[in-house]
């Protein structure tokens, strides 16, 4: 809402949105219930994402083959994708998937070393880290920027009670992925430069999806009911905003 849209009686209003239909933990944030299936995507997804590295660890710790231990884990994800597009389903999370695991095994491949597998997981891990603190840091969270983006929020949405709210909640959340994040470096770097394989690919698989999930359902429970609707444009129906 901009300036001139303000009343003459200087009463704020809040800007209407669209309800989400998104999936993930992010498009559930106006549900009444938050549900750990669809936040980690679904049961078939939960499996293609953490079977590579499951079969990663077991073969590793079976074989003591670098070479055997990546075709079985690259080839996992590549059944996977095949599946889906004989199937005729979405292959986005199986894409993903394979192109993370893809990275791993040529990287471990051309290093011959196993750790490599999961260098790229600690990068990306580093770099979210690095950007959720960046955004807290220069006082724009990067939750409440991606809210803005889905929920088509004007640039002034902070103007209005919810909007603050919705602001300092925000902030609250994109702790929480720092944190997420944060942990996961701080157990896997010194097992990475420890070449603690085993232990590496085990606490890869235990502060993977679950510990996402967490974070996914931290971030519903304090954002659920502060974004604002279309109906708290109506002055006599204020939001109820929930205390976290």
């Amino acid at each position: 809402m901009t300036d001139a849209e303000v009343p003459e009686d200087g009463t704020e209003k809040t800007p209407t949105v669209p309800v989400s239909s998104g999936r993930g933990w992010i498009g559930q944030l106006e549900n009444e219930e938050f549900s750990l299936k669809d936040s980690i995507g679904g049961v078939r997804g939960a499996v293609e994402s953490l079977l590579p590295g499951l079969v990663f660890v077991v073969a590793y710790v079976i074989t003591r083959d670098l070479t055997t231990t990546l075709i079985m884990a690259g080839g996992i994800s590549v059944i996977f994708l095949l599946v889906r597009l004989l199937q005729r389903t979405p292959i986005t999370q199986a894409f993903a998937g394979l192109l993370g695991v893809a990275i791993g095994v040529v990287w471990a491949a051309m290093s011959g070393r196993a750790e490599n597998y999961f260098a790229w997981g600690i990068i990306t891990n580093a770099a979210f880290f690095v950007v959720f603190l960046l955004s807290i840091i220069l006082r724009r969270p990067l939750i409440a920027i991606l809210i803005q983006l889905l929920y088509g929020l004007p640039d002034d949405w902070k103007r209005t009670e919810a909007g603050r709210m919705l602001a300092r909640r925000s902030m609250q959340a994109s702790w929480v992925w720092v944190a997420v994040f944060g942990i996961r470096l701080a157990a896997q770097v010194p097992l990475y430069f420890g070449e603690h394989i085993v232990a590496l690919g085990t606490v890869k698989l235990i502060l993977g999806l679950p510990l996402f999930a967490l974070g996914g359902w931290l971030t519903w429970v304090l954002l659920r009911g502060v974004i604002p609707h279309e109906e708290s444009t109506d002055e006599e129906n204020p939001v109820d905003l929930p205390e976290a």
